[in-house]
């Protein structure tokens, strides 16, 4: 994985996590939500490198970097969610 590849699995995780806030409106700060994006992005980046399914490309880093984000964030804001369902019984 390049550098080119964690500059933009860095961005495009940085543009989700805003959206998510935008979203959202949740009581989560804006820097959780990037934490959170920038994360899944690069994790489902690295992960998918390392065992080498596809060659380096922009649009699948892309793609890999859009949707790790979206899934660390989706199972963020669910699993909290469910702890304040939790509190409340």
């Amino acid at each position: 994985m390049g550098v080119q590849d964690w500059i933009l699995a860095a961005m495009t995780g940085f543009i989700i996590g805003w959206i998510a806030n935008a979203l959202t409106k949740s009581r989560y700060s804006f820097i959780v939500n990037m934490f959170v994006g920038i994360f899944g992005a690069i994790l489902l980046n690295y992960f998918i490198h390392i065992i080498a399914i596809y060659p380096e490309r922009f649009f699948l880093t892309l793609q890999t970097s859009a949707i790790g984000s979206s899934a660390l964030l989706l199972l963020f804001h669910l699993t909290r969610a469910l702890e304040k369902t939790k509190k409340r019984l």
